[in-house]
């Protein structure tokens, strides 16, 4: 039996790492340990090149404290337990405390995943932050929206991946919105671990112009990697279509400052952060909402591509507790972006990937097959492939290139 040994334990990736695969790389690139997962069943859904799949639902800390103790009990412990998604972020907390590893306080960890906590923070913290309600009934909805005003957005307050999101502009689509977003929460009650109990009603920004801001975070230092330009499906559904790196925002210090004040209001002290702010029609920024993990969506890939290193070695090794700043590159090389294909809705009758592509485009992945059936876009969920695109420029100004690509294939692959 193996006695006093370390590993690195990744959690959030459950059993379809898509877009995350990366996290992987880096962890070990950071260490020379051993690279662990979590998966509710190790023996139907190997992850062969990790070290080790052991059996836990990363999602809730009871779980993965039971399968880390069994492991401890073999000679194993722990040397970092690292947060890949929104879901790994309490658990990871708790698990940290109870090895007594570098992690984010159970403080942070909750108000990183209650949106309406963590819009108190920000304005506790006097910052911009659009003016919000918590709500658990049509009733309390309606009254909410009546205080803060038409056009109101309504959403899941502990959800993600903009699911459950809606816009409303008038009473009546207030109330259907309410309904889809409780219906999605009743939809994904089991599968993920949220409460469900809690809606946000939030003051609208008019704008479709959003990015995210990528922050390091460690210790009390916090710095700000990369601006990523985000594409906003139209509303009433704020489905993000997808992302560039770098945004042509990247250098703007008082957005920077903004993000690394968001991240110090939520306590986030560790790892890669991920904050997102919209601009409204005059350009001012506001604070839309900010996750202690590196952004999903393949972003992580895209900054390696732009800048030259895995941002994921950057994030694990936060939390072993290493200095990860010296790692940081400040220099984009060139612009790379992710960006989703999506069929027009109803029967998928053939799927083609074009033998030329733009000259950009270095991955095309495509999520249906012939007999499938596409849903309208809504979230995360109703995407049907990825296409990814590199370029020797840097952007100095806004573009809808990546998106422009991404549609034009959609036309050509799905019939």
């Amino acid at each position: 039996m193996d006695t006093n040994r370390s590993y690195v334990l990744l959690l959030g990736l459950g059993t379809s790492y898509f877009l995350r695969e990366r996290a992987f790389s880096g962890a070990k690139d950071a260490s020379a340990l051993p690279v662990w997962m979590t998966s509710l069943d190790p023996l139907r859904s190997p992850q062969r090149f990790f070290d080790r799949v052991i059996a836990a639902d990363d999602g809730y800390a009871e779980s993965v404290l039971a399968a880390v103790a069994e492991w401890k009990r073999r000679g194993w412990l722990p040397a970092a337990v690292v947060p890949v998604n929104d879901w790994g972020v309490p658990t990871a907390s708790a698990v940290a405390k109870e090895y007594g590893l570098p992690g984010l306080s159970a403080d942070s960890a909750h108000v990183t995943r209650e949106k309406y906590a963590m819009k108190a923070r920000f304005e506790a913290a006097g910052l911009p932050t659009p003016r919000s309600a918590s709500v658990t009934s049509e009733a309390e909805m309606l009254g909410a929206a009546g205080e803060i005003g038409f056009p109101v957005v309504i959403k899941p307050a502990d959800f993600s991946g903009s699911g459950g999101v809606r816009l409303a502009r008038t009473q009546d689509e207030a109330i259907a919105a309410f309904a889809a977003s409780v219906e999605h929460i009743e939809r994904y009650r089991d599968d993920f671990p949220i409460d469900g109990t809690r809606y946000l009603v939030e003051q609208y920004v008019d704008s479709q112009e959003e990015v995210s801001v990528e922050v390091l975070c460690h210790g009390d230092r916090r710095k700000t990697l990369t601006v990523t330009e985000k594409f906003l499906s139209a509303p009433p559904v704020f489905a993000e279509v997808g992302h560039l790196v770098p945004s042509h925002r990247t250098g703007e210090a008082n957005l920077r400052t903004l993000a690394e004040r968001a991240c110090e209001a939520l306590g986030i002290d560790r790892g890669i952060a991920h904050v997102e702010i919209k601009f409204d029609s005059t350009g001012a920024p506001w604070l839309i909402e900010a996750a202690a993990r590196p952004g999903g969506d393949g972003i992580m890939d895209q900054m390696e591509r732009a800048y030259g290193y895995n941002p994921y070695a950057l994030h694990v090794a936060s939390y072993l507790g290493i200095d990860p700043f010296p790692l940081v590159q400040d220099e984009p090389v060139c612009s790379s972006a992710v960006a989703f294909l999506k069929a027009r809705p109803g029967e998928v009758t053939s799927v083609r990937i074009p033998e030329k592509l733009p000259e950009s485009v270095v991955s095309v992945v495509t999520l249906k097959k012939p007999g499938d059936v596409a849903k309208p876009l809504a979230d995360w969920s109703t995407r049907d492939g990825v296409v990814e695109m590199v370029w020797d420029e840097i952007f100095t100004e806004r573009t809808t290139e990546p998106v422009e690509i991404a549609d034009g294939l959609s036309e050509e692959i799905f019939g």
